[in-house]
């Protein structure tokens, strides 16, 4: 929620003279709206993600978060001869909530941290009472449906980004911007078919391991 009120506010403060920090905010919190999404999902597949994959994803959006909030508060701070645009209470809001989500992270690392050997005692625990270890394969293809969340997410991000892209500079005059920009958004939409193949097949894989699953539990229920 803290993430998805960051890019609210973003869109109504953000500040066209300062590009790069544009740049990063956006990408760190559409980015880790994805992020976070998948782990809901796993959450609900019975899949969490393990102590690696949530110290990876914990480290790096606390330190994007601290960076993207730090620079919108040092711009908004500090006196320019350029105009900045976008509101600037809201983007001293956004950007302080920024910071605040970062500090949120760093404590929900520190909580798997501490819970971690007690959530594996537990799930062992629980995989051993389920007959067949259809705990571990309820785990293993959940894991692909969260792959494909986030691939066919990320294809749809970068699908609209490239398409968008090429209709915003269609009208405009040849020159090398426009020549880099219809670059990029090539490789963008080359990216969303590479993240749409990577779906597919993950779906397909997910699809496999639930047939073989069935059918192991079902050979070895029959007498």
């Amino acid at each position: 929620m803290i993430t998805i009120a960051c890019l609210t506010l973003h869109h109504y403060s953000y500040d066209l003279t300062d590009i790069p920090t544009l740049m990063l905010c956006s990408g760190t919190y559409v980015g880790y709206i994805v992020v976070l999404s998948g782990e809901i999902v796993g959450e609900i597949l019975l899949a969490p993600l393990d102590l690696v994959q949530d110290m990876y994803f914990g480290l790096l959006g606390m330190g994007l978060f601290a960076v993207s909030g730090g620079l919108v508060l040092s711009a908004r701070t500090k006196t320019t001869l350029i105009p900045r645009t976008g509101d600037h209470n809201v983007a001293l809001f956004a950007g302080s909530l920024a910071a605040l989500n970062a500090i949120v992270m760093l404590f929900d690392l520190s909580l798997a941290y501490l819970d971690s050997e007690q959530y594996d005692d537990d799930a062992s625990v629980e995989n051993f009472s389920l007959p067949w270890g259809i705990g571990e394969a309820v785990s293993a293809s959940a894991d692909a449906y969260i792959d494909a969340w986030w691939s066919a997410i990320g294809g749809l991000l970068f699908g609209a980004c490239g398409a968008l892209t090429l209709h915003g500079w269609k009208d405009v005059p040849f020159c090398q911007r426009k020549n880099h920009a219809q670059a990029a958004a090539v490789c963008s939409l080359a990216a969303a078919a590479l993240m749409s193949i990577d779906a597919l097949m993950a779906l397909c894989s997910a699809n496999k391991d639930d047939i073989s699953t069935r059918s192991k539990s079902t050979r070895r229920a029959s007498p």
